[in-house]
Order: structure tokens, then C-alpha cells, then sequence
């Protein structure tokens, strides 16, 4: 691949009036999914409106939920501007209105479409360029076990009370909808407004893994604790965690209805067969990288999240 193209396509997701997933000054926001921004600072937000409906369900503080009533709605398919750039969002998959975005600068023919996350039937776009998360269930070799409600069922009947522990409100509503009608669920206030029929009594909890010394947490006994598809350090946080109380089993899992290896290729191949930018763990990204090459793919990795402060 063209180091120049690279390049270009670097600059047109971190420079620029647009930032994906990122809050930073002077620049506007386009949020994909709800909770896919670490740090939601109040400014110019843009957003699908299926996902700014879900977002004024939670707690925000006064400032951020002014920036909300003043933020941009996008329909899905509909292209629209911002700075130097056309843009198009595209459903992800993904509950709570998960978008993907299709980017075209308005000096180059370049084009790429962004994904934080994807679902089993994602929308394809033709592009030359497609920018992954690299995510357990696609990237590895030998994935964890997706998480399944009969599984849950079973580890609640052998072990007592299940903690699923999840990165965003995306995962802890794809974990409820699971179970929905065969488990009860009790979740974190973050996600609660996503979480239908949470039962304080619930025999499985939905926690935030930044949340682990929580006093609300405490006040229950588990037998297993679940990290869903969470980092090296996060997992290593729950296994912590699990070790200061008795009896814990901690086992990593891959989240219900995501995108897999088979499913994945089919996209890639659906969207032209793109270029692609791959970032997230470096273990993942490595072994997604080499599997996506050896479908023919040519792949550039940024193998820490930390080196992308727009993702």
C-alpha cells in the first residue's frame, strides 16, 4: 500500500474540524455508539437519532445534557458535512442506534468507513480503506466462548450469583437481551436505563469494569465472574478483584450477537475488499492482522489504543 495513502487516511480521522469517538476542543464529535466515547465532554456532538434518544436516558450532568439537546441528528444512508469532510452513517449492527461512518475528504477520492463495533448484519459500504477494532471473537485464533443464556443458567444453578463485567452500555444491553425472558438482570446505574426489567434480586449482574470497588457491588456474593471481552488490564482487574473475595471463578467470554471470523470476511468482501487499519490490544490486533492477510487483505496496525486519542 501507498505510505502516502496511509497517511491521508490517518489525517482524515485525527486532524480536522470531526473527531469519532473523542470530545476534544474545538473539533465536533461524531458519537457511534453509546458509551464508545471514554470521557463525554460537553461541545458540538453528531450522532444517529436512535443513539441521542438512548443517550438522554442517562444520567447526564447539566452540561452534557444541554450539548444533547443541541446535537446534531443523522439519519442513516443521508450524507452531511463537517469541515473539509462528507460523511454517511451507516447501521452497525449494534443496538442503540450503533452507526458506522463513511468519510470522504473534499480534496481527495480517498474514502474510509469507520467502525467501533459490528453486529452480525452490518450495512456494507464500498471503500477503500475500513478501520476495525480488533475485537476476541474475530481477531484470535482461538476466541473465548461466547457467553449464552443457557451457560449463564448453568453457572447460576452450580455457582450461585454471575457478574458480567462490560466495557459499555452496547455490551450490558446485548448481555440483557440475551437472557431476556429466561434470566432475571440487575445492572450498574450507567446502564440500568438500557436494561429492561432490572431485579435488585437478579441472579446475574451487569457491572462497568471501572466500577469493581463500587459499594453497591459489595453488597453481593458471586460465584463466577465473567470479563466480556475486556483488555489485558481490565481482565487482570477482575481476576484481582475475584481473588480478594472467596470462592470467585473468573472466565473470559465473547459478547452475544458479534460479528465472527466468517461474518467478517463476508463484509470485507462485501465492501470492496478494502484496505485495512486495524487497532485495539496488541495481542488481538496481531493475530486479527495476520488472519486478515491471509485473506489478501493489505493491513496497517496501531497495535495500543493509547497511540489514537480520535478512536
Amino acid at each position: 500500500m501507498a505510505p502516502d495513502e496511509t497517511l491521508e487516511v490517518l489525517a482524515m480521522l485525527r486532524r480536522g474540524r470531526l473527531a469519532i469517538d473523542a470530545c476534544e476542543s474545538g473539533r465536533t464529535t461524531f458519537l457511534s455508539h453509546v458509551g464508545a466515547v471514554p470521557k463525554l465532554v460537553p461541545g458540538p456532538w453528531i450522532g444517529h437519532r436512535d443513539l441521542l434518544r438512548a443517550m438522554a436516558l442517562a444520567n447526564l450532568h447539566p452540561q452534557q445534557r444541554a450539548s444533547l439537546a443541541r446535537a446534531v441528528l443523522v439519519e442513516y444512508g443521508h450524507t452531511f458535512g463537517v469541515g473539509r469532510l462528507e460523511l454517511t452513517a451507516h447501521p452497525s449492527g449494534l443496538p442503540l442506534g450503533g452507526s458506522s461512518v463513511w468519510l470522504r475528504s473534499r480534496t481527495s477520492e480517498v474514502t474510509c468507513l469507520y467502525t467501533w463495533g459490528l453486529g452480525p448484519s452490518p450495512t456494507a459500504v464500498a471503500c477503500d480503506w475500513l478501520v476495525l477494532r480488533a475485537r476476541p471473537g474475530w481477531a484470535l485464533d482461538k476466541p473465548f466462548k461466547t457467553l449464552s443464556a443457557t451457560g449463564l443458567s448453568t453457572l447460576f444453578e452450580l455457582a450461585g450469583k454471575v457478574l458480567v463485567v462490560v466495557e459499555t452500555a452496547v455490551s450490558a444491553r446485548l448481555v440483557a437481551d440475551l437472557v431476556q425472558g429466561q434470566l432475571d438482570v440487575t445492572a450498574h446505574a450507567r446502564f440500568a436505563p438500557y436494561v429492561e426489567s432490572s431485579q435488585p434480586d437478579a441472579p446475574l449482574v451487569l457491572w462497568p469494569a471501572d466500577a469493581l470497588d463500587s459499594s453497591a457491588l459489595a453488597r453481593f456474593e458471586f460465584g463466577t465472574a465473567i470479563p466480556l471481552e475486556l483488555g489485558e488490564s481490565e481482565t487482570r482487574a477482575v481476576s484481582e478483584w475475584a481473588e480478594a473475595r472467596a470462592n470467585v471463578t473468573v472466565a473470559s467470554a465473547c459478547e452475544p450477537n458479534r460479528l465472527t471470523r466468517k461474518g467478517l470476511e463476508r463484509f470485507w468482501r462485501a465492501c470492496g475488499r478494502p484496505k485495512i487499519l486495524v487497532r485495539g490490544e496488541p495481542s488481538w490486533t496481531a493475530e486479527g492482522a495476520a488472519w486478515l492477510r491471509r485473506l489478501g487483505a493489505s493491513v496497517h496496525v496501531e497495535p495500543t489504543s493509547t497511540q489514537l486519542g480520535l478512536f
